[in-house]
């Protein structure tokens, strides 16, 4: 039987983390990511901490000008392929990590596939 990833995040202990991964290493948890960077990205915009039409540029190492913004992604209008390029398509994130993140980041404006706003398309950011 193999092990599966697991880690365990608290307020109140140190995160706890067994089974093969690092506590700096990205784990793919799939779309379980999603209602929760939405309820987040809802929670912060009323709180007046950010607002859903910020610039990506403004959180991430993204080129100026790229015309995506935080509700681009949450809508999956920003014009963004499924994947970025050059990751796997089977466990496309085992490698990632930060590093991996700010180079997909910088250069994102790379492998957009039309004009932000658009029509919706499916992406993995």
């Amino acid at each position: 039987m193999s092990h599966v990833p697991v880690c365990v995040l608290s307020s109140s202990r140190a995160p706890q983390v067994s089974h093969g991964h690092d506590l700096d290493r990205f784990v793919q948890i799939g779309s379980l990511t999603k209602p929760l960077t939405g309820t987040l990205l809802v929670r912060l915009a009323a709180a007046g901490i950010l607002q859903l039409d910020d610039p990506l540029e403004r959180f991430l190492p993204v080129p100026a000008g790229t015309g995506i913004t935080l509700r681009h992604l949450a809508e999956h209008t920003a014009a963004l392929p499924r994947v970025p390029p050059r990751l796997r398509r089977l466990a496309p994130y085992a490698d990632f990590d930060a590093g991996a993140l700010d180079s997909v980041a910088q250069r994102i404006d790379s492998f957009t596939t039309g004009a932000t706003g658009g029509k919706e398309k499916y992406s993995n950011p």
